[in-house]
C-alpha cells in the first residue's frame, strides 16, 4: 500500500500518513486511581489548545522496518514504550491531536464545508447528515460521523456533537442558536463510503462564529485548496431584495446582515491566488430558502422548478435513488438568472462564472450556458426546517427540502462514486 498525503483538519499541516504517530489508548489504572500510562505534556498539543501544560496520552513515533519502506506502510498495532499497552490510535505529527485510524489508512480526500456568517450552517449540516443517514442507503452511501475527541471532551466528537443537535433539531423542534465565540473551531469530520465502489471521502465542516469567519476562512485556505469540492452556504436572507419584499410580512431577516456576509465570502474566495479552485466542484447553496418559495410570485422567481401548485419537488432520489441531473440543472439555472434579473445587487454571479467550462468562460455572460455539462458550479435553494421558525426559535415539523443535493451532485462531479442518475 503506498503512503499517501494527509492534511490534520486541526492544525492544516501536511504530512505523509507513514509519518504520523501512535497514542496509547490505555485508561487503565492503579489501585490509587492514577493512570498506570501516566499523561505527559506537549508544547505543540498544548500550543494549539492554547492551554497552560495541558495533559495528553503518551504518543510515540511510528516503526517502520525494511519492508514497510519496500512494500509500503502496515498500520499494525504497536505496544505504548511507555506501558506496553497495545495500540492503533494515530494523531497528528504536528499537534498531536488524535485523527481517525481509517483516514490515516486510507488517505484524507475531503469535501470542505463553509458558510457565510448568519447563513444557518449548523441547521444545515445537522439537516443534511440526517437526511444521508435516512435516504443515502438508496445510493449505497453510508454516513459516519467520527467518534474522535480530547481526553476529557468527549462532547467534541463529530458524533456526540451530531447527536446532540439533531435530537434538538428534529425531535424537540428547535432552530440551533447562534454559533458560540470559541477559542478554537472543532472541526465536525464525517466519513462516506460506498461498499460497492469500495470508495470513501471526508466531509469536515467547521461551526465558526460569524464574527471568526474570516479568520477561519484565511485559516483553513490549505483546507480548501486540498479539498476535492466544496460547500458553500449562503443566507438566502441577506440578500437585499429579498429581505425587502419579507420585510412586508412582518418576517425577520433572522440574522442577515444585508449583503456583507456574501460578500465577504466573495472577497474570501477570490483572494484564493490558486487557480486549481476553478477545476473542483463547487456547489453555492442558499439556505433558509422555503422563504423563496413561499413568496415567488413577488420575488421574481419561477416557481415551476421548485414546485406544483402548493406541492414543493423535493428530490427525486429519496424514492427513486436516482438523481435528477435535469432538475437540479433547472433549479441552478432558475436561481442564476433571478441573480442576474434583480436578487444579485453586486457582481456575484459573474464571480460564480468563473467556475464554468472554458468555452463558457471566453463568452459574454449572456452567451454562457450555465447548464454545460463542463461546469464546475451550481447553484443550489435548500432549506433545513421547510418552514421559518416561530418568535419562540420553535419549528412545528421539521421538513428538510432538498438538503442532500448539493452533496450528491458534488460526489457525482467527482465521478469516483457510483451515483445513479
Amino acid at each position: 500500500m503506498a503512503s499517501k498525503n494527509i492534511l490534520c483538519p486541526y492544525c492544516f499541516e501536511e504530512f505523509d500518513n507513514t509519518q504520523a504517530w501512535y497514542q496509547c489508548e490505555s485508561d487503565e489504572r492503579d489501585s490509587d486511581g492514577e493512570f498506570r500510562c501516566e499523561r505527559v505534556v506537549s508544547k505543540n498539543y498544548d500550543r494549539y489548545w492554547n492551554g497552560e501544560d495541558l495533559l495528553m496520552r503518551n504518543v510515540w513515533q511510528m516503526k517502520g522496518g525494511l519492508m514497510s519502506r519496500l512494500f509500503g506502510p502496515k498500520f499494525n498495532a504497536q505496544n505504548c514504550p511507555q506501558c506496553g499497552y497495545s495500540s492503533r490510535r494515530f494523531v497528528c505529527p504536528h499537534c498531536f491531536n488524535w485523527l481517525p485510524t481509517d483516514m490515516i489508512e486510507g488517505g484524507a480526500e475531503i469535501i470542505s464545508v463553509i458558510g457565510s456568517p448568519s447563513s444557518g450552517k449548523t441547521n444545515y449540516i445537522v439537516a443534511l447528515i440526517h437526511e444521508m443517514r435516512k435516504y443515502g442507503y438508496k445510493m449505497d452511501l453510508q454516513v459516519t460521523p467520527t467518534q474522535i475527541y480530547r481526553d476529557g471532551h468527549k462532547d467534541e466528537s463529530t458524533q456526540n456533537m451530531f447527536n446532540k443537535f439533531d435530537t434538538k433539531l428534529f425531535k424537540d423542534g428547535e432552530a440551533l442558536n447562534k454559533t458560540a465565540v470559541n477559542k478554537k473551531d472543532i472541526p465536525w469530520i464525517f466519513r462516506l463510503s460506498q461498499q460497492q465502489t469500495g470508495k470513501q471521502i471526508y466531509l469536515v465542516f467547521y461551526d465558526t462564529a460569524g464574527e471568526r469567519f474570516l479568520e477561519n476562512l484565511k485559516n483553513n485556505v490549505k483546507y480548501l485548496k486540498k479539498s476535492s469540492g466544496v460547500i458553500v452556504i449562503l443566507d438566502t436572507l441577506s440578500i437585499d431584495f429579498i429581505g425587502r419584499i419579507l420585510k412586508k410580512h412582518n418576517l425577520d431577516k433572522a440574522g442577515g446582515k444585508s449583503a456583507d456576509s456574501i460578500r465577504q465570502i466573495q472577497d474570501a474566495l477570490a483572494n484564493f491566488e490558486d487557480e486549481s479552485k476553478y477545476k473542483k466542484p463547487f456547489a453555492f447553496v442558499f439556505s433558509k430558502f422555503d422563504s423563496v418559495l413561499d413568496h415567488t410570485d413577488e420575488l421574481n422567481i419561477a416557481a415551476d422548478e421548485f414546485k406544483i401548485g402548493d406541492r414543493r419537488l423535493d428530490s427525486s432520489f429519496k424514492k427513486s435513488g436516482k438523481v435528477d441531473l435535469h432538475k437540479i440543472d433547472a433549479i441552478s439555472s432558475t436561481i442564476e438568472q433571478a441573480l442576474l434579473d434583480e436578487w444579485d445587487e453586486g457582481d456575484f454571479c459573474h464571480f460564480v462564472k468563473n467556475w464554468g467550462s472554458k468555452k463558457n468562460r471566453s463568452l459574454p455572460p449572456t452567451e454562457q450556458n450555465p447548464d454545460d455539462p463542463e461546469n464546475n458550479y451550481k447553484f443550489f435553494g435548500v432549506s433545513a426546517f421547510g418552514s421559518m421558525p416561530d418568535a419562540r426559535n420553535k419549528v412545528e415539523q421539521v421538513t428538510p427540502y432538498r438538503v442532500m443535493d448539493p452533496l450528491i451532485w458534488v460526489l457525482h462531479k467527482l465521478g469516483q462514486f457510483n451515483i445513479p442518475h
